[in-house]
């Protein structure tokens, strides 16, 4: 059987399934087909080595949950915890202009197991791409999708993202707990209050911009750190490899890179401020003139300025105390 005898039973035979799955699953065959004959294989082995279109359309089609929705609507006053986990692709959260909630994927391969659900008052939304389907697989690439959830205006008890590779992007949401997580991917977080916030990534830069929380912790272990405009009793900032900028970021303060500069602009800086960096500089800049301040500013390799006095290299620690 030839290749395009191949394809032409198969798409007959995948008709009941939608034509977006369709589609992607007609690119792997001929993917593989492309890949066999660049190994030496004739069309007729490869199809052999497939097995039968109607075999594999009727697993394809056995496996398929036709239950899937790729825009949900759920009412607004079911749940109050948000739970979102993506194996694979980016997340894009925020309010619904009109109060109702919506999910919304695109680029969805048909590999991907996507849903949305309420469990007990917590909004669960995954995408999975361990699916099985039956006996037949072979490798192909994977697709990243894009994932949009709009929420209620409302604030939340808790709201958890997290992503295995792809960037979160979360704006205009208030939740007493808030937490967000990506193994590969950037962490974009816009006018977010609660009392506690997380934002970790293994991968990835942060930023943070427009934040009111009692508490902040910001860690990447390859990655900068932007902050602007935030408000927190206590904020603790860490990454591996990476810049650290705070401009206007209210609270005690403790932030620490193993490799990159460390930043802070403040109209004023009377609390407690922790800066540490094995290799890079330490720049603290303030519009109003400090009183009854401690700045801890350790480096081991790098100059310290404070107010404009610069510290030469040193492996010892700085402090620059000033007081009225």
């Amino acid at each position: 059987m030839t290749e395009n005898q191949f394809l032409t039973e198969l798409n007959h035979a995948l008709s009941q399934l939608p034509e977006e799955e369709r589609n992607d699953i007609m690119q792997d065959i001929q993917e593989y087909f492309s890949n066999g004959r660049q190994d030496g294989k004739s069309d007729f082995a490869i199809a052999s080595e497939l097995g039968p279109p109607q075999t594999i359309a009727k697993e394809l089609a056995e496996s398929y949950d036709f239950a899937q929705t790729k825009n949900t609507d759920v009412l607004r006053d079911t749940f109050d915890k948000v739970d979102i986990q993506l194996d694979t692709g980016s997340l894009l959260i925020g309010p619904s202009a009109d109060s109702e909630m919506r999910v919304d994927i695109k680029d969805k391969d048909y590999k991907q197991q996507f849903s949305t659900d309420i469990v007990g008052h917590t909004l669960v939304v995954t995408l999975k791409n361990e699916k099985k389907w039956g006996l037949f697989s072979f490798n192909v690439n994977t697709k990243s999708p894009v994932v949009t959830v709009e929420l209620p205006p409302k604030t939340y008890e808790h709201i958890k993202l997290q992503t295995g590779s792809g960037r979160i992007e979360a704006n205009r949401l208030q939740s007493v707990e808030f937490l967000a997580e990506s193994d590969n991917g950037r962490i974009q977080l816009r006018e977010i209050a609660g009392n506690q916030l997380i934002a970790e990534s293994d991968n990835g830069a942060l930023e943070l911009r427009k934040i009111q929380s009692d508490a902040i912790t910001a860690k990447t272990d390859n990655g900068k750190i932007e902050m602007q405009d935030v408000l927190a009793k206590k904020a603790k900032i860490e990454t591996d490899n990476g810049s650290i900028l705070m401009a206007n970021v209210e609270g005690d303060i403790q932030a620490e890179t193993d490799n990159g500069r460390i930043t802070l602009q403040a109209r004023d800086i009377e609390r407690n401020i922790d800066l540490k960096t094995d290799n890079g500089g330490i720049v603290v800049e303030t519009m109003n003139a400090p009183i009854n301040v401690t700045i801890q500013a350790d480096r081991d390799n790098g100059k310290a300025a404070i107010f404009n006095e610069k510290a030469a290299t040193s492996s010892l620690a700085m402090a620059a105390t000033v007081s009225g």
